[in-house]
């Protein structure tokens, strides 16, 4: 995932129960920071329990819904994995 700049009023949260494209996004991000999950572009009950873990783990409302919120979270959190596997092979 790279840095995706999201506005506000064309982000539409996702939660339980949605599908598509987004959905596959968010569970592709996940799998990068090396949650286990499904790559299957339903948001169901396993990917709804990965997302509040991620959310306790990054310190964000706990609600299970990917809102703006966590998308900037999970961007975040891409990101400095990133950099750490870049310091790692420069050692």
């Amino acid at each position: 995932m790279s840095q995706i700049k999201i506005e506000e009023n064309a982000f539409e949260a996702l939660q339980l129960g949605s599908e598509g494209a987004m959905v596959h996004v968010v569970q592709k991000s996940l799998i990068h920071l090396e949650y286990n999950i499904s790559e299957n572009s339903i948001f169901d009950e396993e990917m709804n329990t990965i997302v509040k873990e991620f959310q306790e783990k990054r310190g964000i409302v706990i609600d299970g819904i990917i809102s703006i919120e966590t998308m900037q979270e999970l961007d975040k959190a891409y990101l400095e994995q990133q950099k750490k596997k870049k310091r790692k092979t420069k050692k």
